[in-house]
């Protein structure tokens, strides 16, 4: 009896801990990516506020006044603007020895000579901005003049003979971020704040008072995030709570911005939702429990198969159509989303129906196969191959212009060229070669219909061209038609 019931309880709790473990993963997971959509959020907020510092501090730095340091015009000027942009403290000028020579402040409205009388030379904002072409940042500190938590944004200014004379900067009102975490619609569990390259932090939504201006830079925690654009990891806190993260770094700033959650809220939900999972199925779980591992490993296996022959051509073993018109959506979706370009290729076997006339069908799709093998081994790993129909392929080439596919197009070409086929010295150029046409994201089409017939246009100029070449799409008309071509 005790044995019988031992076999029947054994089931059961292996059953238990691996719906646990199941349940944890996937609330780690789901929270993860909702904690990464959260954090990306905030870093294209802060890049948003960085760009519009720029497009307000660019046309400062070309003002006639400023360029010729006519200081009480450059004055009244920036007492008028700098009311309109809460998001700064200040705008002010600084010459090349890092003295304020001209300042207006949005709050706490500094006199003209307290300006005078502060050198920043000894600032990061001040030595990065001094030898930039451009727009730099600086690190954390509190504001000379105001007091503040700031971070400078500065551009160089020249004078009208071309010579460098100092920047303007704005100083970046750090309490707005810091506003926009606290009215961010997060879980109380959840913590998210803002870290700068040096590991000091800029915002954060919970004791703000207590961690602004910290450096964590020696922590394992800062540490796990150097050198990633995004990620995620499990850390003790400083506050000794173990916390599952997610981060992302801002594109236009050095920063990090992360959240994390309590791991005793995960755990929490976990067995909340095991107990409303065995209150539905503990009657039928000790019946049918190990019937149920073996149908589920049997039925994950067919599916798996199943799912793996749907989009496998049998011939060529390459993708089929189905699969490539879902990737080239998905891969043109996250182009355009991470703004990168994307290159797109159709191949098609030259003179191929005189082959098969010739030498068979059976040997036509041997040939077919041995293609599509070399042209798989050409590629690189983070391209995927595709039989587009009949004797055409096609390749999509992620996050690559057209230097780039050019050159993947014309390693496959000669691959084909150098490979030997039965019976090819009967084709009109004296073996079996391929012509490629190829078509960029967002240079030649945003579409996928658009890119596909951009390549196709290009593939058939290749054949005008006497085939066994690589063509890239250059928004010609193709005044060949498909079957000419044939």
């Amino acid at each position: 009896m005790y044995i019988l019931l031992a076999v029947m309880l054994l089931p059961f709790i292996a059953f238990s801990i691996y719906k646990a473990i199941d349940i944890n993963n996937r609330l780690e997971a789901e929270i993860q990516a909702k904690n990464l959509s959260l954090v990306k959020s905030v870093a294209h907020d802060i890049d948003e506020y960085i760009n519009s510092t720029g497009e307000v501090l660019i046309p400062i730095a070309n003002l006639k006044d400023v360029r010729t340091q006519n200081w009480p015009a450059v004055k009244i000027y920036l007492d008028q603007i700098v009311p309109k942009y809460p998001f700064y403290h200040l705008i002010a000028f600084v010459d090349v020895k890092g003295n304020l020579k001209v300042a207006a402040m949005s709050e706490k409205m500094a006199k003209s000579e307290d300006a005078k009388k502060v050198n920043v030379s000894d600032t990061g904002c001040y030595r990065r901005g001094i030898v930039a072409n451009g727009i730099a940042v600086g690190d954390f500190m509190y504001s000379k003049l105001t007091g503040m938590p700031v971070t400078h944004v500065t551009y160089p200014v020249f004078d009208m003979s071309g010579k460098r004379i100092g920047l303007v900067a704005a100083a970046f009102d750090l309490t707005k971020i810091q506003n926009k975490l606290m009215k961010t619609n997060i879980t109380q569990h959840t913590v998210i704040s803002v870290v700068d390259n040096m590991g000091t932090y800029i915002a954060r939504n919970k004791d703000p008072k207590k961690w602004v201006g910290k450096n964590i830079a020696d922590a394992d925690r800062y540490k796990l995030m150097l050198g990633k654009t995004e990620g995620t990891y499990k850390a003790m806190s400083a506050d000794g709570t173990n916390r599952v993260y997610a981060f992302t770094t801002a594109s236009k700033v050095p920063w990090i911005v992360r959240a994390g959650i309590d791991e005793k809220y995960i755990l929490d939900q976990v067995r909340a939702e095991l107990i409303n999972h065995f209150a539905v199925f503990i009657p039928l779980l000790l019946i049918a429990i190990i019937g149920w591992v073996w149908t589920e490993r049997d039925v994950n296996k067919l599916h798996q198969k199943t799912e793996y022959l749907s989009i496998i051509d049998p011939l060529t073993r390459l993708y089929n159509c189905r699969k490539l018109n879902n990737d080239l959506s998905l891969e043109l979706s996250r182009a355009k989303r991470c703004k990168r370009q994307l290159s797109f290729a159709m191949i098609d076997i030259d003179h191929f129906k005189q082959y098969n006339d010739n030498n068979g069908h059976q040997l036509g799709d041997e040939a077919l196969a041995s293609v599509a093998e070399i042209i798989r081994n050409a590629v690189r790993d983070i391209d995927s191959v595709y039989r587009y129909g009949g004797e055409e392929m096609c390749v999509v080439l992620p996050e690559t212009d057209k230097v780039g596919a050019a050159a993947v197009a014309e390693r496959i070409r000669a691959d084909v060229e150098q490979a030997r086929f039965i019976g090819e010295e009967n084709q009109p150029l004296g073996k079996l070669t391929i012509s490629i046409g190829v078509a960029t994201y967002p240079n030649d089409s945003i579409s996928k219909e658009g890119i596909i017939k951009s390549a196709d246009i290009a593939l058939y100029k290749a054949k005008d061209k006497g085939r066994n070449k690589v063509e890239m799409y250059r928004d010609h008309a193709c005044s060949c038609s498909h079957a000419a071509n044939m």
